[in-house]
């Protein structure tokens, strides 16, 4: 009986777990911000040469958003815990992906999958912090101001330019 009431509470109170039973895939969307000055650390992701976003990670089962930053930070960038100042996370709601829908099964789902389901988070990052990218995630990482944001946002798809925007509203009280 005790088990039943702790799977209650989880579907109840974890949102990342039920995100994922209904063919959610939880991913956190990292906006890592210089501690120096106005500025973001971007990447651009190996498998798209043209788009430049904050890193991204999925949340694993059982997991924290605060864990799942840290672990992204760590795997593309080389960037360890200590040297990052997590501040805090934000549900930026789900994505259908139509062109995937049910293709993948999510871990532990009862449902195909739907889509994703985003967080984002915001951490904290001395701008000398060394960064060695990891080449199967990451082919190259730029610092940028918030005008270069704005510059790149329109090499996103439509989809990733609204999460963009969503992100820095809901995090940083910036409208892109």
């Amino acid at each position: 009986m005790l088990d039943w009431i702790k799977v209650a509470g989880k579907l109840a109170y974890d949102r990342p777990t039920r995100e994922r039973l209904l063919g959610y895939r939880p991913v956190v969307i990292c906006l890592i911000q210089s501690l120096e000055r106005e500025a973001f650390l971007f990447v651009q992701p190996a498998a798209s040469r043209e788009a430049w976003m904050p890193p991204q990670e999925g949340i694993e089962p059982n997991g924290s958003v605060e864990r799942a930053t840290s672990q992204c930070l760590d795997v593309e960038l080389g960037i360890s815990r200590k040297q990052m100042h997590f501040r805090r996370s934000v549900w930026l709601g789900r994505k259908a992906i139509p062109e995937r829908q049910g293709s993948r099964d999510v871990e532990f789902s009862i449902r195909p999958m739907q889509g994703k389901a985003y967080y984002g988070s915001l951490c904290k990052v001395a701008e000398d912090t060394p960064i060695t990218c990891n080449p199967a995630e990451v082919s190259a990482f730029e610092w940028m101001t918030l005008d270069q944001v704005r510059n790149r946002l329109s090499s996103n798809s439509d989809r990733k330019a609204e999460l963009l925007r969503v992100l820095f509203d809901k995090l940083a009280r910036i409208e892109l």
